[in-house]
């Protein structure tokens, strides 16, 4: 069979109808994101209303992932069964009834509660996208397809933060919870309209990810690949990666406000800043790497040898953001590490694509997000308490921020040179399949 033969079989053709569901998957990224960062854009209102310690509200921001890990393990696993549609309605149609539920919040308890439940709804989502995309999918455009729906994350929080900044200052803090929750229940009537559940449902001739024409594999286990090496360290990659992410969210605009003492101009473009680095950041790698991966058909080459050096840059633009005494350039450096961190949001589930059978992504995906958004419970408390118990404020921020850089540091090492799955020689596999299949000509 030659490489014309080849490609065709492969398919790497994309209908229209994929694409349009890669769009309903980013705008859904983007209010997903837009809801978890308008609790940070409206800290200094909400902590100054209700009285919050820096204690207090690093458990506002961690609360929000307890139930994250739980809910995306079972709708994950849950979504293999009912379908991504109805399971991705669902979920959407918690965060719509949280963000209307917050404009009644005036304690902190009610605050930690409208939190706790938000996170349970926001925990499978980004899994459950990225599930769905790879089914529209072929693997040569998996990479550049899932960052069009990872950036609705950054664009999301950057595209939001200037209009809800806006709002709460014009109209109080509720006014931002109030216009996401509108939005969200818009996306919700669209998508219900007008989404497909698979490309077969759609009746097209895509080619995706998952349903290649590859002769099928025989039946294989879930747990041994769960306990793998290359699962467990593309899991804590996730880990880090979400410990930078809610750092971001939670606390970078309040030490912006109160360390650096941004004005209120400053401080839109500051908190804005990051969130578009990160989009043209995913957009630069995920090309990077599918054009690898189409060069040499090597998932260590294309993603794994791109993850581990991104992570380690990350770790050092933590670190030296806390060593330099201009603003301009602290502003710089921890907008790059928190644009760096975030390349596991994007690497990580191509890599889990290649190492994972598809009866098994659902599942694979859930745990891989329930896993990272550990990162999310624990680094918003610890960084509230470090900011609380240092001598200030900014020793407290830079002591956090050179702990994101140590485990961004140690964790990315780790992913450079030990993610070695056992069949990674991807194309070689696709090779060997193709070869069992008879040629006519």
């Amino acid at each position: 069979m030659n490489m014309d033969e080849m490609k065709a079989y492969t398919g790497t053709r994309t209908s229209g109808k994929a694409w349009m569901m890669i769009v309903f998957l980013f705008v859904l990224t983007v209010i997903s994101n837009a809801d978890k960062a308008v609790i940070g854009f409206a800290s200094v209102k909400i902590i100054d209303e209700l009285g919050l310690s820096p204690a207090q509200w690093g458990l506002v921001g961690s609360v929000f992932f307890w139930l994250y890990a739980v809910s995306a393990v079972l709708m994950g696993a849950l979504s293999d069964r009912m379908g991504t549609k109805l399971t991705i309605t669902i979920m959407a149609a918690v965060w719509a009834v949280v963000q209307f539920s917050t404009l009644f919040v005036y304690s902190f308890s009610f605050l930690l509660i409208t939190r706790l439940i938000l996170g349970a709804g926001e925990g499978p989502s980004y899994s459950l996208a990225m599930t769905t995309a790879s089914k529209w999918l072929p693997k040569e455009k998996l990479g550049l397809g899932l960052t069009l729906v990872s950036i609705g994350g950054p664009l999301g929080v950057a595209m939001s933060a200037p209009l809800l900044i806006q709002m709460i200052t014009a109209f109080g803090w509720r006014s931002a919870f109030l216009a996401t929750g509108i939005v969200g229940l818009i996306w919700i009537a669209l998508w219900v309209l007008f989404a497909k559940e698979s490309p077969t449902s759609a009746k097209t001739t895509e080619t995706p990810a998952k349903e290649q024409a590859v002769p099928a594999a025989a039946p294989s286990k879930f747990m041994p690949i769960l306990f793998s090496r290359s699962f467990i360290i593309i899991a804590l990659c996730g880990l880090a990666t979400y410990w930078s992410y809610t750092i971001g969210l939670v606390w970078l605009p309040n030490y912006f406000a109160k360390v650096r003492h941004l004005s209120a101009g400053e401080l839109k473009v500051a908190v804005t800043l990051p969130w578009i680095m990160i989009t043209l950041s995913q957009l630069l790698f995920s090309s990077v790497s599918d054009w690898l991966y189409r060069k040499t058909r090597n998932m260590v080459r294309s993603r794994v040898f791109i993850l581990g050096p991104v992570l380690i840059a990350a770790a050092l633009c933590y670190y030296f953001g806390t060593v330099v005494a201009s603003s301009t350039l602290t502003v710089a450096l921890l907008s790059l590490g928190l644009t760096f961190g975030c390349i596991t949001l994007v690497i990580g589930p191509a890599i889990l694509v290649d190492i994972v059978p598809a009866m098994h992504q659902g599942k694979a995906q859930g745990v891989f997000m329930a896993f990272a958004s550990l990162g999310g419970v624990i680094a918003p408390y610890v960084t509230g308490k470090l900011v609380q118990v240092s001598a200030d404020q900014a020793t407290g921020f830079n002591n956090a921020f050179q702990l994101v850089a140590l485990i961004l540091l140690v964790i990315g090492f780790f992913a450079w040179v030990a993610v070695r799955p056992k069949e990674r020689e991807t194309g070689a596999l696709l090779s060997q399949e193709l070869t069992k299949v008879p040629d006519t000509h």
